[in-house]
């Protein structure tokens, strides 16, 4: 089958005559496939993400078209866990001449997925006293993290750690005043978890470091990120050597299903 790489929307020239016969589409988590786009491919059956956000996809008009769409799952989980982990390491390990160990300190964290609850697992195995909050309640055993109402885990943590859905605003302004203010927070989600105004005015008048990946920082303002307090990483937790081979992987084995 023909392949395209498309650097513009639609492509130019000769490539446009395949373009409109496309029926499988590869593409990532940055790419925007609204309705106006996708229609301009009327043979298209199969989108492909190398990711496992589908934010940017209109995904009323793949149903309504038919058209499959399978994102990749648990690529990075364990780049983004040892992102974590190496976080609250380095925050113990930082006392001026009086490095501290996380035994014993509490870690909060908002949104409980498998990246969370390896975080929760690890900490756990490090000592710490690991609570976590989602919208619905879950049952805990003892030994295990622990669920709490939102407002407990954010004024309680010594340390937070953000692991809610892409794009999603799960904590408001009010929540985050809750957060004592040199509590350390680590954001590894996609997009800030709260509105980019509330985190400003929030980081504005605390002490504690947030620091955060480049999936967490995306589309955010570069005056935000100067705020003081706030430590972007370069880099994408969950992009490791290891995690790259996993998502290609998954990728083609996804196509090669859907073409057979």
């Amino acid at each position: 089958m023909p392949l395209i790489r498309l650097t513009e929307w639609p492509p130019a020239g000769a490539a446009m005559a395949s373009f409109v016969h496309t029926d499988a589409l590869l593409a990532g988590w940055k790419d925007k496939l609204d309705a106006a786009r996708l229609s301009r491919l009327p043979s298209l059956r199969y989108i492909g993400l190398r990711s496992t956000s589908t934010d940017g996809i209109d995904l009323e008009y793949t149903r309504r078209c038919g058209i499959k769409v399978s994102p990749i799952y648990g690529y990075g989980d364990t780049g983004t866990v040892e992102f974590v982990v190496e976080q609250l390491l380095q925050h113990a390990r930082s006392g001026e001449g009086k490095p501290g160990e996380l035994a014993g300190r509490r870690l909060g964290l908002i949104g409980h997925g498998a990246v969370a609850r390896g975080v929760g697992r690890v900490a756990v195995a490090l000592g710490m006293d690991v609570v976590f909050h989602t919208p619905t309640r879950r049952p805990t055993r003892d030994g295990e993290p622990r669920w709490l109402p939102l407002r407990e885990v954010l004024r309680s943590a010594d340390v937070l750690s953000f692991h809610s859905p892409a794009y999603q605003h799960v904590v408001t302004l009010e929540d985050l005043r809750l957060v004592p203010s040199a509590t350390p927070v680590v954001i590894t989600t996609l997009g800030l978890p709260m509105a980019e105004s509330d985190f400003a005015a929030w980081q504005s008048t605390r002490e504690g470091r947030t620091v955060m990946d480049l999936c967490a920082a995306h589309a955010t303002a570069d005056a935000t990120l100067r705020i003081p307090g706030v430590e972007l990483r370069n880099l994408y937790a969950a992009r490791t050597v290891e995690s790259v081979k996993r998502a290609e992987r998954q990728l083609i084995e996804n196509l090669l299903a859907a073409l057979n």
